[in-house]
């Protein structure tokens, strides 16, 4: 049953049902001369219910994984942009930082500042 496809499967879902009232309108008319029968065709339709539900179960958390898959590689890709931007704004305050440590080494001291001149 899990080899057939899909429409495959909802045909014979109908098929069984259909033979499952036929055995059972057979019980009640007490035509019906194998019991097991019944008990058999309920059996096979609770299989092949299964399997169906199986796969739509299946196909359901397919969906469900890719999209978790996809917010995931999202969230990723704002980290690594985040992180990108943190670097850049790091590297961009390092070079302000350096630009006026140079800038106030080259600057002239402040104040007065003699220069002292050795006594004779």
């Amino acid at each position: 049953m899990r080899a057939l496809g899909e429409e495959q499967r909802r045909l014979m879902l109908a098929d069984l049902a259909r033979r499952i009232v036929d055995l059972r309108l057979q019980q009640a008319t007490n035509r019906l001369s194998a019991t097991s029968e019944l008990q058999a065709a309920r059996r096979a339709l609770a299989r092949l219910k299964t399997i169906l539900h199986e796969n739509t179960v299946k196909d359901r958390h397919a969906v469900e994984h890719a999209a978790l898959a996809k917010a995931h590689k999202d969230f990723v890709d704002g980290l690594k942009a985040a992180t990108i931007a943190k670097r850049e704004v790091r590297a961009q305050n390092e070079t302000a930082r350096q630009a006026a440590m140079d800038k106030k080494a080259k600057a002239k001291p402040k104040g007065k500042a003699k220069a002292k001149t050795a006594k004779k």
